[in-house]
């Protein structure tokens, strides 16, 4: 076993252990995850700015810094900060995840296909989170073959409080997408929040949003905006800009 190959074990172990420990859909970061990871050494951050039309309250903007950086070339090390103002202007802090990515070392079947796992545990305030403690495990397998792109991640989120507690609920994303050239790409993501794995279809509620994303050599750039069924917010629309200086 390599060193790249015993480093993505490794880290795959250590995103297991923290499966055991948030239902519904996260509401600040709205993002199907490709299976790539920075550079060794890399630093970046991406700022993701949400706007949520809800049900019978003020509308809500969610702004969440997500500082990354490659710890090994296939291991990233990651954070956020979150933060929310509703439309009547009240500011409130959203809570912080920490979180790792590792990814199998090289892409198979012709550099095709990629592989990896990401894993967060989270501290969210009771307004977003009933539960505050959580944590998320999201296989990542992602395609890029010609001009298509697709990717699948079948998160598995679980409260660590809650009647819910030790239960993971699964919380599928998808994206599909066309490159009508190689720094441009127009899509559409699925989100959907199933429910315990050991009660799917208990609970319900999905997401559906046409994106675009723009690549630069030390930037990038995912717009998207769609509608949600199942949840309070049902008009969704999202920005992240990617920097990646190197």
């Amino acid at each position: 076993m390599t060193v790249d190959r015993w480093s993505f074990g490794a880290a795959t172990v250590l995103v297991g252990v923290s499966a055991p420990m948030a239902a519904g859909q996260d509401a600040f970061e709205i993002q199907v995850y490709d299976a790539g990871t920075a550079r060794r050494g890399d630093p970046g951050i991406e700022l993701h700015l949400n706007q949520h039309a809800i049900d019978n309250a003020p509308d809500e903007t969610h702004l969440t810094f997500e500082p990354h950086y490659g710890l090994t070339s296939a291991i990233e090390l990651g954070g956020y900060f979150q933060t929310a103002m509703t439309s009547t202007g009240d500011l409130a802090y959203g809570g912080v995840k920490l979180r790792v990515k590792a990814r199998w070392p090289s892409r198979l079947w012709g550099d095709r296909i990629g592989l990896a796992v990401n894993g967060e545990l989270s501290a969210i305030p009771a307004r977003f989170e009933p539960n505050v403690w959580g944590s998320e495990v999201r296989p990542i397998i992602d395609l890029s073959s010609g001009w298509l792109y697709a990717a699948l991640n079948p998160i598995l989120s679980t409260d660590l409080a809650g009647t819910l507690a030790g239960h993971p609920q699964l919380e599928p994303a998808a994206k599909l997408a066309v490159r009508p050239r190689g720094d441009v790409a127009i899509g559409a993501e699925v989100y959907a929040g199933l429910g315990p794995v050991d009660n799917l279809g208990s609970e319900h509620a999905s997401r559906l949003l046409g994106v675009v994303d723009l690549t630069g050599s030390w930037w990038d750039l995912d717009v998207g905006a769609g509608w949600g069924w199942g949840s309070p917010d049902h008009v969704v629309a999202k920005l992240i800009v990617g920097l990646h200086p190197r």
